[in-house]
């Protein structure tokens, strides 16, 4: 009987970590690379300004980096959008990725 519950505990367990995974807390490179491509081309036109990506995020990153990220962007004034040197916030700066 007490090693049968052990047993059942320990199915129990194993299905419920299976049943979530890791990959749900990512966007894929693609992804990631649309909604900040995204981001800055609505912000260009809101401000009327031509900036560039300079560089893309080489891997998988985390949705709430990335919407973080897009979310600042959103955020920022056209007058430091266009003024500035490099107007990219310090949460587009942060974002983690993994390959």
């Amino acid at each position: 009987m007490k090693y049968t519950f052990l047993f059942l505990l320990i199915a129990l367990f194993s299905f419920l970590s299976n049943c979530y995974t890791v990959d749900e807390e990512f966007y894929s490179f693609e992804e990631s690379s649309a909604r900040l491509l995204t981001a800055y081309s609505l912000k260009d036109m809101e401000c009327s300004s031509n900036r560039n990506i300079t560089s893309l995020i080489p891997g998988r990153s985390r949705k709430k980096d990335i919407d973080n990220c897009v979310t600042s962007i959103g955020f920022e004034k056209c007058s430091f959008w266009t003024q500035a040197g490099d107007p990219v916030p310090f949460a587009c700066k942060a974002i983690e990725y993994r390959k």
